[in-house]
């Protein structure tokens, strides 16, 4: 009784996959989500920060398995998304967090490869996690997707702006084709966090409160919670 009156369960059994899982608001929306019961499936390139994130899940009782990858690599969701199958049989919930950039540059010094790396592959991978995982997610009533994409458009952030409007047109096209029958499709666009993606994007920004992070993790809990049919226990 005293565990259910520090932590609300109100996600137990969900299984919840989040890219971007070792920092920023993948970070936090990880560990928010293992406080309310889900299991978390937590994606990184960095092994040691998914090793502190476990460790942290872990001191609130909750359950996460670590997959230290990286996405735009040839054949890694494919294989991803056939194991989680596999081994779990159901998923119902993606967060795709991840996202590179470059730090400000005009379009006109780009690089053809950092045009592959920041653009084009943004846009393949979420395009590879909609047509890998929608069958493993349609096997869930309340199967969900959320992107997490940003409102904001800067000069000097040109592969990254057009980016997020790209995939933002694919997970737009998916929630229509998914309306009356398949994924639920949430496109969230969190307020300005103190990322260390937001300060190498808008570099010299005022200092944005370490809270917000937080609040924007726990807002997503909330869209989770109401599209699910699920409820916090209040204590």
């Amino acid at each position: 009784m005293t565990k259910n009156k520090q932590n609300s369960h109100g996600l137990i059994g969900l299984k919840v996959l989040i890219t971007g899982a070792t920092s920023g608001l993948g970070y936090s929306t990880s560990i928010a989500l293992a406080k309310e019961g889900a299991e978390i499936i937590a994606i990184g390139r960095d092994k040691r920060r998914l090793e502190d994130l476990s460790d942290t899940i872990e001191q609130t009782i909750g359950s996460v398995t670590l997959v230290c990858l990286d996405l735009a690599n040839q054949g890694t969701i494919e294989e991803l998304s056939q194991k989680i199958s596999e081994k779990f049989g159901k998923l119902n919930i993606i967060i795709h967090c991840a996202m590179p950039s470059l730090q400000m540059t005009p379009l006109s010094q780009v690089t053809l490869k950092e045009i592959e790396v920041n653009l084009l592959s943004p846009i393949m991978i979420c395009f590879r996690l909609i047509s890998c995982f929608h069958s493993v997610l349609c096997r869930n009533p309340k199967g969900l997707f959320i992107y997490i994409s940003d409102a904001r458009m800067k000069k000097f952030n040109g592969p990254y702006n057009s980016a997020k409007k790209a995939c933002d047109q694919l997970l737009l096209a998916y929630q229509k084709e998914n309306k009356r029958l398949g994924v639920n499709v949430v496109i969230q666009y969190p307020e300005p966090m103190g990322t260390k993606l937001r300060k190498k994007i808008f570099p010299g920004e005022k200092t944005i409160a370490a809270d917000v992070v937080h609040k924007e993790a726990q807002k997503i809990i909330e869209k989770i919670l109401m599209l699910t049919g699920r409820e916090r226990i209040i204590t």
